[in-house]
């Protein structure tokens, strides 16, 4: 079976508000677009929130309402802010 990846639409919006991401600072983000622009300016103590050993709501998020699992994995394995948005854009690269 070969894995086929399909193009993610990075403006689609979650379905519902209640599914937005907060950030800890309260910004709401909506889409994978609105990630994207938050990670480039994200200070590390706010990334570090979303983002330890134990846990990363943005694989989580990423995974979850959008049901990006490969995507997921990949941000699973970042550690700041520049990485996770290398690997959203190799991921939309590829």
């Amino acid at each position: 079976m070969v894995a086929v990846n399909k193009k993610i639409d990075v403006y689609q919006e979650a379905p519902t508000m209640e599914q937005y991401f907060y950030l800890h600072n309260g910004i709401p983000i909506k889409n994978l677009a609105e990630l994207i622009d938050q990670l480039v300016d994200m200070g590390q103590e706010l990334f570090n929130h979303h983002v330890n050993p134990e846990n990363n709501d943005f694989a989580n998020w990423i995974r979850d309402v959008f049901g990006e699992k490969e995507l997921a994995r990949r941000l699973k394995m970042s550690r700041s802010a520049q990485g996770m948005l290398k690997s959203i854009t190799r991921y939309l690269e590829s």
